[in-house]
């Protein structure tokens, strides 16, 4: 006891600091003792809701992802021959064949052969304007005594440039040749040469590049060397034309990149299964995680007197059944998760077979979509997928004002009120010790008083009987 009290017992040798010390601690064992327990208890209850509420969302999380229709997006496409062909997210599952009959080509002229890059194309004096035509635009290259093949060839890419490509070519030794070609392939791409001064350019030492070639009257004079063309192929038998080699307006979703003339391909676009099959092996992992907490939590052990610290909640024993419920539900036609590959034991624990899942999307890729994510029915309305099911059964426990939030109010409103009790309980002891300290000091001074005039008189009654 304090300093105040530290004299208590002198004059009685009864009324201690001892005692009053082992009264206190059996009211605070009586009183207080079960009120700290409870505040123990409630404190690994707020850590087991922690934990509860995490795995609760991850599985949430899990069963989110499985009922979006964007998983199912993903294809995996094999191509038999030299063709090239990609699929975007959302293309359709389907098998075609491919024949390649014409590839699309650039329009390539070449101009002659020449001796010099930086020699003059024409006679002094002499000028004019080369026009070349091309998808119905003319662009005019005028040109000069001074122009050279290297600065025609700038002038055509200045002026052109975006729908032309000039570039000169060293064709042997000392020899050169300008060489146009179209930057895009198709039949539309054309070029036509037309030159102002009609072909006479006078005495230029490189005359006749202007005019179309001739081996024997103008071997210097322009030639197509490669005509543009477009695609043509077989389609499942159908003939498509294109512009380009590389379609990507047959079918939504697919890119074809043709690559060789006579090409044969089979081409076959199917699901691609693994970022479905991720996601339920997550799904049911998550699942197992969560039950076997939720069994911990819950679980009275007769034999060797193990408790959960939910032990005696209703709320907390009932998610595992609610949640199997609705998990092991059947569809409005039977179906349910066992067809794909989701089961489940006599002991609640879940499992996932890759193999039933692939072999049911591979005969009904539309159906296991439809079963996970939802659909429309014949009247426009629209039916849950399971997994949607289950997402909405998850968010009735996860979130703000959802069952664990306000599970979670009421461990903290009954923490709180437990604290606030255990204070007044304490304050309430230690009021009544002191008291009772105050009452055993008065007690025990008119004990020693008392003691004292016993002595007296005992000492008088000695001295008379002596």
């Amino acid at each position: 006891m304090g300093s105040s009290i530290s004299s208590l017992g002198i004059g009685s040798g009864v009324l201690t600091a001892d005692v009053i010390d082992q009264l206190k601690e059996a009211d605070e064992a009586r009183i207080v003792k079960p009120l700290e327990n409870k505040i123990t208890e409630n404190n690994q209850k707020q850590d087991a809701h922690k934990l509860l509420d995490s795995l609760m969302k991850s599985f949430k999380a899990n069963a989110s992802a499985l009922s979006f229709d964007t998983i199912f997006d993903n294809k995996t496409v094999e191509s038999s021959g030299k063709a090239k062909v990609e699929v975007d997210a959302g293309a359709t599952v389907e098998s075609f064949t491919l024949e390649t009959t014409t590839l699309a080509k650039k329009d390539i002229t070449s101009f002659g052969e020449f001796d010099g890059k930086s020699s003059a194309l024409v006679g002094s004096g002499e000028s004019g304007v080369l026009n070349l035509t091309i998808d119905g635009s003319t662009y005019g290259i005028a040109y000069d005594d001074t122009t050279t093949l290297e600065s025609l060839a700038q002038s055509i890419t200045d002026e052109a440039g975006a729908r032309i490509s000039a570039s000169i070519l060293q064709t042997g030794d000392g020899k050169y040749s300008l060489v146009l070609s179209s930057k895009e392939t198709g039949a539309n791409q054309a070029i036509t040469i037309e030159d102002t001064d009609d072909g006479s350019i006078g005495n230029g030492t490189l005359g006749g590049m202007f005019d179309a070639y001739d081996a024997g009257t103008n071997p210097d004079g322009y030639q197509n060397i490669q005509a543009a063309g477009d695609s043509e192929f077989l389609y499942n038998g159908i003939t498509v034309k294109r512009s380009t080699n590389e379609i990507s307006d047959l079918i939504i979703g697919v890119n074809i990149e043709l690559k060789e003339e006579g090409d044969f391909s089979l081409v076959d676009i199917s699901q691609d299964t693994t970022v479905v099959a991720d996601e339920l092996q997550l799904f049911t992992d998550s699942y197992n995680t969560l039950m076997s907490n939720l069994h911990d939590m819950t679980l009275k052990d007769k034999e060797t007197g193990a408790e959960g610290i939910f032990n005696g909640d209703s709320f907390v024993k009932s998610i595992s059944r609610d949640l199997t419920k609705t998990i092991t539900s059947l569809s409005s036609d039977g179906d349910s998760l066992v067809n794909y590959g989701i089961d489940l034991d006599r002991n609640g624990h879940m499992s996932f077979s890759k193999a039933t899942l692939d072999e049911k999307i591979k005969s009904d890729p539309d159906g296991v979509e439809e079963f996970f994510t939802g659909s429309i029915d014949s009247e426009g309305n629209r039916v849950d997928g399971i997994f949607t099911t289950i997402d909405d059964k998850l968010k009735s426990y996860t979130g703000y004002g959802n069952q664990l939030s306000n599970f979670e109010n009421n461990l903290k409103s009954e923490a709180t009120n437990l604290s606030k009790s255990h204070a007044a309980a304490k304050a309430s002891l230690d009021a009544r010790y002191e008291i009772m300290t105050k009452r055993f000091t008065a007690y025990d001074a008119m004990i020693s008083r008392v003691n004292s005039q016993f002595s007296s008189l005992q000492m008088m009654i000695d001295a008379e009987t002596k």
